[in-house]
């Protein structure tokens, strides 16, 4: 097997068990893009990950269409049915009927059921009954003819039959899928959002709801509870009522920290169960391990370390050191959360709360963050116990008397700008920097500090909301500047990068004024260069952040690990766009 051969079978695995960031950081490692195996694999991913515009872009760079095979053409037709979904509401009727129209010629060139379900089901959302109803029939004739029972076909049928109305045939279809050998994550995600899209616009929820509990991926987790002493006969109780939660919920995916006690068991659990168990620690390791594993004794730090080996993953919320407050922990929970629903958002499942916590737990660090789950319309799985013996915890490090507080941190720069003519100069600044400070002054209430250096801004904002629509809005300014006039080339645009994280606020004795520094916004100004002319590149941080808001109007494409400039790490990046 060749080597972009094994890249193929390896990146298919990380798609059949959800894992799509993987899945896409594996395919983008490719040398080169000549294996078309590879160049299909990405633009599918990037279609799962919901950057439509992108996939469109590569789809016809790569020429995917001279395959000719239905599910390579079928690929095209997948994300111009996604641009017709992607408003959130009503699909765009023009780009319905193309997408509709592009599966149902596919499917008369190929005769593959693949896309004549998809034109059946496209042509139902539109309210063309006639081509529904034939082409529905004809998956059913030809799967009754070929007999196979893979999942993709079974699944087929069962669409089909929902198609037709015969909702008892379709639960007896999809039953069947389920139990395929071929019945991964991965495609049951895909046909959830088929009959999502079925139920929204036939509006029969109470029968589709059924097939999609029935077919629904295995939840996403994001775990936590209280710190305790190791005690065998509670830690029994507490397991056995935990791994009913998970089992009882399905869960296959976690986020969380370890600390002693509740973490710790749950992920122990979690691992059992088969689940897969995503590290989030909220600042360096040899501090958390200090202040929240240790003082439970050496029997929590082999455990912590067991659980560390099983998981699929560990990652930092924040890379710098603890420096004695709890909003620390508070920032890394609501961090974790966001990555625990965006898991979700991709896999087109639920993301709940599995908490262990005292009866009178509510105004511990863990009851915040069950309150904080359940304001943003989560739903928590509550272990409940009698008070725990907790362990003497470590005197927190000197504390600063400089102010810190957790906001949304911009950098921005303008590419070229270092060659641009002398003369041009005093055009750049009423170009660029003019339209900069009309945007920015329209969000003064949200911005704590704004300040610029040449062609730089760095701008502190309250919130990651203000700081997302800001950046937006600034593209789209900057698109209005005179490129000719400048003197550089068409379509260069201020390149603009975000994080959300905590800062320290302290008088600048040289400016005079409030300045914002620290560790994040380090960090925040090391996106900026790897950040493409005209787009916004966001942390992880800030993408999950916003996805705590939960009727926020923009999207986080994964674009990728991306080595930092400055040796600074590799970190996943995420480019913001608005919805469509």
């Amino acid at each position: 097997m060749t080597e972009p051969d094994k890249a193929e079978k390896a990146v298919r695995a990380a798609l059949a068990r959800g894992d799509l960031l993987g899945a896409y950081d594996m395919v983008v490692r490719r040398a080169d893009v000549s294996h078309q195996g590879l160049n299909y694999l990405e633009v599918l991913t990037l279609a799962r990950l919901g950057d439509v515009e992108r996939g469109l872009r590569l789809y016809d760079e790569y020429d995917l269409a001279a395959g000719g095979d239905a599910d390579t053409l079928s690929l095209k037709a997948r994300l111009l049915k996604d641009q017709a979904f992607a408003h959130g509401g009503e699909p765009d009727p023009v780009k319905l009927k193309e997408a509709c129209d592009l599966y149902a010629d596919i499917y008369r060139r190929t005769k593959s059921s693949y896309p004549a379900i998809n034109a059946a089901t496209l042509a139902r959302i539109g309210g063309r009954a006639r081509l529904a109803n034939e082409l529905a029939r004809a998956v059913i004739a030809e799967a009754d003819a070929e007999g196979h029972d893979d999942y993709y076909s079974l699944a087929a049928v069962a669409e089909a039959k929902v198609v037709l109305g015969d909702l008892e045939g379709a639960h007896a279809a999809l039953s069947k899928a389920i139990r395929a050998s071929d019945a991964d994550v991965g495609a049951r995600s895909t046909t959830v959002l088929q009959l999502q899209r079925l139920r929204d616009a036939t509006k029969d929820v109470a029968g589709l709801d059924s097939l999609l509990d029935l077919i629904s991926p295995p939840k996403v987790a994001m775990f936590c509870g209280n710190i305790f002493l190791a005690n065998a006969e509670l830690e029994a109780r507490l397991a056995a009522e935990m791994m009913a939660a998970i089992q009882r919920e399905n869960v296959g995916f976690a986020y969380g920290a370890l600390a002693a006690g509740s973490d710790i068991l749950i992920a122990e659990q979690l691992l059992k169960a088969k689940a897969e168990v995503h590290v989030v620690l909220p600042f360096a390791e040899a501090d958390f391990l200090r202040e929240s594993v240790a003082p439970g004794g050496e029997e929590w730090v082999r455990r912590y370390e067991a659980c560390k080996a099983g998981a699929t993953e560990v990652s930092f919320a924040s890379n710098m050191s603890y420096v004695g407050e709890n909003g620390q922990f508070s920032y890394s929970s609501k961090v974790t959360m966001g990555m625990a629903r965006l898991r979700a958002r991709q896999l087109h499942g639920e993301a709940i709360q599995l908490v262990i916590v005292e009866e009178r737990g509510e105004k511990t660090l863990s009851g915040s963050d069950t309150t904080a789950w359940r304001e943003t319309g989560g739903r928590s799985v509550v272990v409940t116990t009698e008070k725990l013996v907790r362990p003497t915890m470590p005197p927190p490090p000197p504390r600063s008397d400089v102010l810190r507080g957790t906001y949304g941190i911009m950098f921005t720069d303008y590419p070229g700008f270092s060659r641009l003519d002398e003369r041009v100069l005093p055009v750049f600044w009423d170009e660029v920097m003019v339209r900069a400070a009309g945007v920015l002054e329209s969000y003064s209430d949200a911005i704590k500090q704004g300040n610029t250096w040449g062609d730089a801004l760095f701008v502190v904002f309250e919130n990651a909301n203000a700081a997302a629509a800001a950046a937006l809005d600034l593209c789209d300014r900057f698109n209005e500047v005179d490129c000719k006039a400048l003197g550089v080339r068409e379509g260069t645009a201020m390149r603009i990068a975000l994080h959300y994280g905590p800062t320290y606020s302290g008088h600048d004795p040289v400016s005079r004024r409030t300045t914002y520094y620290g560790t994040e916004v380090s960090r925040a100004a090391r996106i900026e260069p790897v950040t493409p002319s005209g787009s916004v590149y966001v942390t992880e941080p800030f993408a999950a952040v916003l996805e705590m808001d939960t009727d926020h109007p923009f999207v986080c494409n994964y674009v990728g690990k991306i080595a930092l400039p400055k040796g600074y790490g590799t970190y996943p990046l995420y480019r913001l766009r608005r919805q469509n």
